[in-house]
């Protein structure tokens, strides 16, 4: 998620063990704890677009490197400001409060996250809240610093509190928006071989279904909210880009065979052809609507050069007409189809 949620719940967390005298600190180093593992960004390549998106919520997610991360940033924190009457093991807590928070969170996301790395190289993704959602951090973020300003760890332990009550809603709207796509398919006769559940920007309310049957994935969305009926948007079907598609135009252990599968494995296998761009493969995940089968991103590949890297492609549309129908459909909104 973004910074401010993960240093907001990392500095929560940490004041859910300090004593009221310790709540500035604890909240301090919970925070600092809580946003590090991010600095996997700074892990990226110019000769090659893809190792950032390889590293970004990698082994600095993982749940047995937490602790070292906590750890590491308790001992920089004493050091550097010279807050000697604390004791280190205090202030490993604090930080260790705060390390483990990151990859929970994340994995709570649908992008996935490397949780259980070096064990398992699995992509986590819980898919029961968006990467930024407004509505999830500005509460826990405001309670945070309520409890800094006034030396109540309280009220960050109330922003513990909140923050697991709005996950648990969001699993139970990502289970009302399961049911309702599994439903979808039932009624067209498929029996899906892959299911993706996941909310759209910002919310809980609005949900983007994908299933792939055959050699084609299904797109559609879907508005549901506690004790009504669901509103669906029925989106469009395009083709699947296999590893059998994959091999005929990349050469078996060539450059690009190696980074269309680097690709999948970020995108979890939801890969496309993307019609409207030449030699594009995009990940059909996320789109700039959870009815549209225009992608956020993907890669633009070069066959002819094969020993080339691919490039990252970008294709966001924020314009106010296209915000518009997104805030139509998150209030239930009737929307014009997309072309």
């Amino acid at each position: 998620m973004d910074p401010l949620t993960q240093a907001s719940i990392g500095a929560a967390a940490a004041a859910i063990v300090c004593r009221k005298a310790e709540t500035r600190h604890a909240l301090l180093l919970g925070a600092l704890a809580g946003a590090a593992p991010d600095l996997d960004v700074l892990i990226r390549s110019e000769t090659d677009p893809l190792l950032a998106l390889q590293y970004h919520r990698h082994f600095t997610h993982a749940l047995l490197i937490a602790p070292l991360i906590g750890l590491l940033m308790a001992v920089l924190f004493k050091g550097l400001f010279f807050w000697k009457h604390y004791r280190y093991r205090r202030l490993a807590l604090f930080g260790m409060m705060g390390a483990i928070t990151h990859g929970l969170i994340d994995a709570c996301t649908s992008y996935g996250t490397l949780l259980y790395w070096p064990i398992s190289h699995h992509r986590e993704s819980w898919d029961i809240i968006s990467i930024i959602d407004p509505i999830f951090t500005l509460p826990l973020a405001l309670l945070t610093v309520i409890a800094f300003v006034f030396r109540r760890p309280r009220f960050a332990q109330y922003a513990v509190a909140l923050c697991l009550i709005y996950l648990s809603l969001g699993s139970y709207q990502r289970g009302q928006a399961t049911q309702f796509a599994a439903q979808i398919a039932e009624k067209r006769g498929h029996e899906p071989e892959e299911l993706s559940v996941r909310p759209s920007l910002a919310n809980i309310l609005l949900w983007r279904i994908v299933y792939r049957d055959g050699d084609q994935y299904h797109v559609d969305a879907v508005r549901t909210t506690p004790f009504s009926d669901p509103k669906q948007y029925s989106g469009s079907i395009v083709d699947a880009f296999s590893k059998e598609s994959a091999q005929i135009i990349a050469p078996e252990g060539s450059v690009l065979a190696d980074d269309i599968e680097r690709f999948r494995f970020f995108s979890q296998g939801y890969l496309y052809p993307y019609s409207d761009e030449v030699n594009v493969v995009a990940d059909l995940r996320y789109a700039m609507f959870p009815d549209s089968i225009k992608p956020l991103w993907g890669i633009r590949m070069n066959p002819a050069n094969p020993e080339d890297h691919v490039s990252m492609e970008y294709f966001r549309d924020p314009s106010q007409r296209s915000l518009d129908r997104f805030w139509r459909m998150i209030r239930g909104g009737s929307v014009e189809p997309l072309d």
